[in-house]
This record gives C-alpha cells, sequence and structure tokens, in this order.
C-alpha cells in the first residue's frame, strides 16, 4: 500500500472513530447534563484537571516516543515502557486516593471525596493501554481502533443513561468515565494481540524517557494551561458556575479535538516515517493545515453562531448562562488547531525540548490572564482565554517558521481565505431569525455550510479545488 493510500485509509477510519468515539461521547454527556443540571455537572469537572494531570504523569509521552521510534522499536522497548506506566498508573491513584480529601477541601464540596475515590481509577486503566495504542497507531490501524471505540462508547453510554433514569445523578457521569475507558482497553489489547515480556530493559526505559520526559513535562504544562481556568473558578466561584464553564469548555474543545486528534493521529507516524526527508515532510506539514483550517473554522465558528439556539434544543434554558462562555471559548479554539499541528511536528522530528520550552513560555502568560480575568467571572476568564489563544498561536509557530521557513505569517497567509469565508458565514447566521427553535437551528445550519463553500467558492480557494479533484477521481 503506498503512503498516499495508507494515509487516506487510515484518515477515513480514524475521522468515523472519532465521529462516534468523540462526538457520540459528547452527546450522551449533554443528554446527562441536561438531567442531573449545572450543579452536579461541576463536580466532575472540578476533578478533571486531576485526572488530565495524571494521565500526563504515566503516558509520560511515552505514547508519542514509542511512535517516533516505529522503525526501530524492539520488543523491550515496549516492554518496560509497559511496566513503567503500569506502576506509574499505581503510584498515581495511590497519591490521589489519599489527596482526596484535601481536593475537597480546596473546592470546599466534602461529596468530592467519594467521588474522586473512584473515577480517579481510570488512570489506572489508562496506563494499561499506553503500549498497545502506541503499537495500533504505528501500524496506522485506525480500523481496530475505531471499532474499539465505538463499542466502548456505545455500551458505556447504554450505562450511564440507564443510571440517569434510576436517579444516580452525576454518578452516571462517573461511570461513562470509568467504563468507557476500561472497555476501549480492553478493545485495544484484544486488537493488537501483544504480550509484554517479563523484561526490564533500563537502556530502553533511559533511551525512550529522554525524549518522553520532555513530553510529560510539556503535558503537566499543557494541561495546567488548558484546565487551570476550571480548577480556579472551582475555587473562587460555585459548582454551578464550574458546570457552565466545563459544559462550554467541552463543547468547543470536542469539536476541536475531534479535528485535530483525526488528522494530527494519522499524520504523525506517516511525519515520523517521512521525517528525514524534509520536503515531502514540508509538503505534508503545508497541506495539513489547510485541511485542518477548512474543517475547524466552520465548525467552532459556527457553533459560535448558533450558540444560544443550540443550548436551548439541547441543554435546556437552567444552561443559558453558558451561551456567552461558549461563544468566546469557540472563538479561542479557532485559532488551537494550527497550534497543535506547530507542536506536533516538532515531536514528528525528535525535538520534544523545543516542545516543552513552548510550553514553559506559554505557562506565564496564561496565569497573567487568568489573574487579570478573575474578577469578572466566568465570562472574563473566557474572553481571556480568547487573547491567550491567540498569543500562544505566534509563540507556537516560532520554531516551525525557523526550522522550515512556514512561520506564523505565512500560515496566516493560507489560512486567510478559511478565516474570511467562516466571519462571512457567522455575520449571515447570527443577523437571520427563523420562527422554530428546531427548525431554525436546522436552517441556520444549512445557510451556514451554504454560504462558507460558496465563498471558497469565490475566492477560488487552490486546496479546496485540488480535494475535489482527487474526490471525483480527476488527474
Amino acid at each position: 500500500m503506498t503512503l498516499k493510500r495508507k494515509l487516506l485509509n487510515g484518515l477515513a477510519w480514524s475521522l468515523g472513530d472519532k465521529l462516534v468515539n468523540q462526538l457520540g461521547y459528547l452527546a450522551v454527556t449533554i443528554f446527562i447534563a441536561r438531567h442531573i443540571g449545572p450543579e452536579s455537572f461541576g463536580f466532575i469537572g472540578m476533578l478533571t484537571i486531576f485526572i488530565l494531570l495524571a494521565d500526563s504523569v504515566v503516558n509520560n509521552g511515552f505514547t508519542q516516543a514509542l511512535v517516533q521510534r516505529s522503525d526501530s522499536l524492539t520488543e523491550d522497548d515496549a516492554s518496560t515502557i509497559f511496566y513503567t506506566n503500569f506502576a506509574w498508573g499505581v503510584g498515581m491513584y495511590i497519591l490521589m486516593y489519599i489527596s482526596a480529601p484535601l481536593i475537597a477541601d480546596f473546592f470546599r464540596e466534602p461529596i468530592l471525596v467519594d467521588i474522586s475515590r473512584v473515577l480517579f481509577f481510570v488512570v489506572i486503566i489508562n496506563s494499561l493501554a499506553v503500549v498497545v495504542r502506541a503499537k495500533l497507531t504505528i501500524d496506522i490501524n485506525f480500523r481496530s481502533q475505531a471499532v474499539t471505540g465505538t463499542f466502548a462508547t456505545l455500551f458505556s453510554s447504554i450505562l450511564a443513561i440507564w443510571l440517569v433514569f434510576k436517579g444516580y445523578g452525576y454518578w452516571a457521569l462517573v461511570w461513562l468515565i470509568l467504563s468507557k475507558s476500561i472497555l476501549q482497553t480492553i478493545g485495544l489489547w484484544f486488537f493488537c494481540r501483544w504480550l509484554p515480556k517479563l523484561v526490564f530493559n533500563m537502556q530502553s526505559f533511559n533511551s525512550l524517557f529522554k525524549f518522553g520526559s520532555n513530553l510529560m513535562i510539556a503535558g503537566i504544562v499543557a494541561t495546567l494551561v488548558n484546565n487551570l481556568y476550571v480548577a480556579v473558578i472551582g475555587r473562587f466561584y460555585s459548582a454551578q458556575q464550574v458546570g457552565y464553564f466545563t459544559q462550554a469548555n467541552n463543547l468547543s474543545s470536542y469539536l476541536m479535538k475531534f479535528i485535530v486528534s483525526s488528522l494530527q493521529g494519522v499524520t504523525y507516524p506517516v511525519m515520523t516515517s517521512i521525517k528525514d526527508d524534509r520536503t515531502r515532510l514540508v509538503n505534508v506539514y503545508k497541506k495539513l493545515i489547510s485541511a485542518t483550517m477548512l474543517v475547524s473554522l466552520p465548525i467552532l465558528v459556527g457553533l459560535a453562531a448558533i450558540a444560544d439556539d443550540f443550548v436551548l434544543v439541547f441543554l435546556g434554558a437552567d444552561w443559558l448562562p453558558a451561551v456567552p462562555v461558549l461563544i468566546a471559548l469557540c472563538i479561542a479554539r479557532s485559532i488551537t488547531p494550527i497550534s497543535a499541528i506547530n507542536m506536533n511536528i516538532l515531536n514528528a522530528i525528535g525535538r520534544s525540548d523545543l516542545f516543552l520550552r513552548v510550553d514553559l513560555f506559554k505557562l506565564p502568560i496564561t496565569l497573567l490572564g487568568l489573574y487579570l480575568a478573575l474578577p469578572y467571572g466566568i465570562v472574563g476568564v473566557a474572553w481571556a482565554t480568547v487573547s491567550i489563544s491567540f498569543v500562544s498561536f505566534f509563540i507556537n509557530a516560532y520554531y516551525p517558521g525557523k526550522i522550515f521557513g512556514f512561520g506564523a505569517g505565512k500560515q496566516i497567509i493560507v489560512a486567510s481565505k478559511y478565516f474570511f469565508s467562516s466571519v462571512v458565514m457567522y455575520c449571515s447566521v447570527i443577523l437571520i431569525n427563523f420562527e422554530g427553535l428546531i427548525l431554525g437551528l436546522i436552517a441556520k445550519l444549512m445557510l451556514g455550510v451554504i454560504v462558507y463553500f460558496l465563498m471558497l467558492f469565490v475566492l477560488r480557494d487552490r486546496f479546496v479545488k485540488n480535494v475535489l479533484s482527487e474526490l471525483l477521481g480527476h488527474k
């Protein structure tokens, strides 16, 4: 199979996986949120940052380290990393179990002790899946990951919905997260058909940790940068306010991650396989930016345009205070996909040291933005993320510009037609009112799609033309 066909096949399965696994999962959390309300939803939001931080430590960047070494990966490497991840997963769970009362005291919510001690078990489960997921990714085997994700999402969703109707409240969300992780881990092991050897190779550990440790620290910093807002809001405001912010953050983030992870999950192993061919690597890099912005901008800007109707239809009137937060976060996430690509290519060429340096540089900027915005409530915090996201883009684009000659200015030029078309689409949608909430929402969606692609046709976007030619089989 040629590289191009392998890439397209992997992308198709990855998109299918994310469509069910991420957007389907998001739909279930929206359903749960509608029934349990903002306060109960906020309890889980308060604990999210601790799970993500623990996962950053447990993963240690080893997934990317294993993929980056795909051409020379040994069984000793894989087995060593498996035992390392499992040991750290158990260690992190014990630490967080002991710390549960302190976490509850920080948020002034005693109920979090019991919730956290059950929910944090997901860290151990996730630690068991790192190596098998990396092995499937190296083989660009996204079909197995798609099947596994679909199965896990479907059955965990059924369980969670049943618990909602039985009146278990926030425990439905806890078991949604846990059961999905358990089923997904089992499925990945089934398809990978790999068993670790009884060996721990210090040379393998030191070599992979040298690359992965930078990503571990960068992952911790990035987790703080992206989730510190929720933790601080939980400390200074109510669980209800955390619920509003968490839901808005989930809606915008899941859409962004759906696009970015689908494209990057496939292109990362491809880029690592051609990392020594700089011309091909940069060509893939440029096309990835165009493809990502072509899809991500209209989706995120479009969600901002229909935020009021969307929240009323899917979450209900109790969630309307989340609308201004959702609008701001959608705008903030619109530039994030390019930033993610810029960081991803540094890993592909083995420069995790630069990845870490960039993330460390962004941390004080985030802390300053949060400090200035906190007195203005959750809406002020949301708009602070907009400013930070755009500043972060220029920081993230610095090293790609220096190494590949394709920095922020050239990237903005590549994405300019998509930005302009999205702005026109946004203005068209918000200026028109339709009778009937559901019909109006559908009409706005259709109008947005038509206006966006009509503008790209008028602007004669070359990338869209090439994609259409490929799909239609034109030479």
